[in-house]
């Protein structure tokens, strides 16, 4: 995520905060590292992907 961020010129805050509502669906949460852990790699595409969609 953070080479992402990096790559696309951006700061990791302007990623991660609309990743963390994707994934959580709120504004605020534990960190979004710790989010995408518990939920795994699977859960974390399909809610980003609902998001997409």
């Amino acid at each position: 995520i953070r080479d992402f961020a990096q790559a696309g010129g951006h700061k990791l805050g302007a990623v991660a905060q609309p990743l963390r509502a994707a994934l959580t669906g709120r504004s605020t949460s534990p960190g979004v590292f710790d989010v995408l852990a518990v939920l795994g790699r699977e859960e974390s595409l399909a809610r980003i992907g609902d998001q997409i969609d």
